[in-house]
């Protein structure tokens, strides 16, 4: 049998599940402030903000992902036609997404 491997943060969600017999309602309320994995209990790290870009940095990662896929499209469709498949040109235009 295979076993799954799954993330730290799941994990502990599932230890705090089988500490508050499998009720996620009382995992919530849990009242063990004390508890090590009390911070990590609804599954989320709460050490970790989310990044705000600038609109500079989004226009420039908005252009690597649109090249990215450019050369991914190319990249397929160079071996579509080694094979004899067709794949029908990837436009670049920004409305096309």
């Amino acid at each position: 049998m295979e076993e799954k491997r799954i993330s730290a943060l799941k994990a502990i969600r599932l230890k705090c599940l089988d500490c508050c017999c499998g009720s996620s309602h009382e995992v919530k309320l849990c009242p063990c402030t004390k508890c090590p994995l009390y911070p990590f209990r609804e599954g989320h790290n709460p050490f970790v903000t989310k990044r705000e870009y600038t609109d500079e940095e989004k226009q420039a990662i908005k252009e690597r992902l649109a090249n990215s896929r450019l050369s991914v499209a190319k990249e397929k469709s160079r071996n579509a036609s080694s094979e004899g498949t067709y794949i029908p040109e990837v436009s670049t235009e920004e409305n096309a997404y």
